[in-house]
């Protein structure tokens, strides 16, 4: 996982399109992996090509995000309707730029929100960064999804300096991976590579695309 941070890492000089990757140690990550939903893309020799990670309430409410929840300038409601809700984080999607992975990243996004939705949670945010260098890999994701940008917010990163975010929320309920999967031609096309995810490590989940 770190491998590919480094990989994914911010670079203003490039072009942001593939996307990019900010934030967590080697202790975060596996905070992450023991407390948190972390799924796995492997390939068919067990080369992770990515991974995702999404913060269950319990998680998110003991870590920065949550701390960091009023600072956020809301375009319109805010955080007092949530305070007693279910609220998980989509933290990280990533994926090494190689297109046997790449074309699997909505799967894996889809992965680890059925967690958050299995788990009872009534809302889903996500953070896309727009500056210094706007990441536009994960927007056509939040849209297909039908997440709505709410607002933004400012935060500091060690190896990137001050980063202007903006806030995205996805209301969820029991049926949104279902709806989300078989409603559209997309949908229908994730939910069949997502349905060929094989194996379980418990907490972590993997998904390999290449098994027969």
């Amino acid at each position: 996982m770190l491998e590919i941070k480094h990989t994914l890492r911010l670079d203003p000089a490039r072009r942001a399109a593939g996307g990019f990757l900010l934030g967590a140690s080697a202790d975060a990550y596996a905070g992450y992996v023991r407390h948190a939903h972390v799924h796995l893309l492997e390939d068919e020799d067990g080369a992770v090509g990515g991974f995702a990670v999404a913060l269950p309430d319990p998680v998110l409410r003991a870590g920065g995000v949550w701390a960091r929840r009023r600072e956020i300038a809301w375009e319109g409601g805010g955080w007092d309707a949530l305070e007693t809700a279910r609220v998980g984080y989509f933290d990280q999607l990533a994926v090494r730029p190689r297109r046997r992975f790449r074309i699997y990243a909505a799967a894996l996004a889809a992965s680890a929100l059925r967690a958050l939705v299995e788990g009872g949670h009534e809302h889903v945010f996500a953070t896309v960064v727009r500056e210094p260098v706007r990441n536009l890999a994960s927007l056509p994701l939040l849209a297909a999804a039908g997440a709505r940008r709410i607002g933004h917010i400012d935060e500091t990163y060690p190896e990137a300096g001050r980063i202007l975010s903006d806030v995205y929320h996805l209301p969820v309920a029991p049926d949104t991976i279902e709806r989300l999967l078989t409603t559209t031609p997309l949908g229908r096309r994730v939910g069949a590579m997502l349905a060929r995810a094989v194996g379980e490590a418990s907490p972590a989940r993997t998904m390999n695309p290449l098994a027969p």
